[in-house]
């Protein structure tokens, strides 16, 4: 995969260049989540703004070529770079140089067609060793953080393929994998931003699509385990992983069927 670092394009098996380092020690990066296809991102105004006011709640100098055209422009030289034509997700980081100036990443993470056709997660647990900060700052996506690396670890360590992140008043905030639906009935709930969940751009907009879905009513609201276990089923969507359905939480087993409808507005 070809990287465009900063405008250079660099191959990411490059002995002089290390993505996954710069990934495992970008606490001071800020990451913005991007759907392309054909070239074309639908939201990317949306977007654009995204990345903006990300970068000065880090308080990051904003260089003037920082425009919408010439961040798309360096979006799409990775993608002609790679040859990629179909749909794509794009992480797009800013960091801090070693003079503390501004610089940016495009990695390219191609997708397949039935991204979000849903497939099945067996069981999910609860994270409880450390607690998610909902402050203004954490709600601002990173590439990494602490609590998803030691999360992540507990997981392996387990047999889990992903678990609950829990904030300091024990809400759900998200998943390792992504973001959080919940069933009851008709009605679905996904925690609000006071839980400290991500308030990137995709999240948005998969809750505009997801609203617009004639038998069900959407709620934007605060959840506890216990909600979790009283749900008739739990759906993860997830920007890189697509549409989850689990199958069990503790002694609950879900039913899917709103997932079938999720899956129809976001294709």
């Amino acid at each position: 995969m070809v990287l465009n670092v900063n405008g250079v394009l660099i191959s990411e098996s490059d002995p002089y260049f290390s993505f996954s380092q710069f990934i495992a020690n970008s606490s001071v990066a800020i990451e913005e989540r991007l759907f392309f296809e054909s070239g074309e991102c639908e939201d990317f105004e949306r977007h654009y703004f995204g990345i903006m006011t990300s970068m000065r709640i880090y308080k990051r100098r904003i260089p003037m070529e920082y425009t919408p055209e010439f961040i798309e422009e360096e979006i799409r030289k990775a993608l002609e770079a790679n040859d990629i034509n179909g749909r794509v997700l794009v992480h797009f980081y800013v960091s801090l140089s070693e003079n503390h100036t501004p610089l940016f990443i495009v990695a390219l993470e191609p997708l397949k067609s039935n991204h979000w056709v849903k497939r099945s997660m067996g069981e999910i647990d609860l994270f409880k060793e450390f607690y998610w900060s909902d402050d203004f700052l954490n709600g601002v996506k990173t590439p990494a953080s602490p609590i998803h690396s030691v999360a992540k670890a507990y997981c392996n360590d387990h047999g889990y393929e992903d678990c609950f992140i829990l904030n300091a008043r024990k809400e759900v905030v998200m998943t390792l994998n992504g973001y959080v639906v919940l069933r009851f009935g008709t009605t679905l709930k996904t925690p609000s931003e006071k839980s400290g969940v991500y308030r990137e751009t995709l999240r948005g907009r998969f809750i505009e699509l997801i609203k617009e879905i004639e038998d069900y009513t959407l709620e934007e609201t605060e959840m506890n385990p216990f909600d979790v276990q009283r749900a008739d089923e739990l759906i993860i969507v997830s920007p890189d992983k697509g549409l989850i359905g689990v199958e069990r939480f503790r002694k609950t087993t879900y039913v899917h069927q709103a997932v079938d409808a999720i899956s129809a507005v976001l294709q």
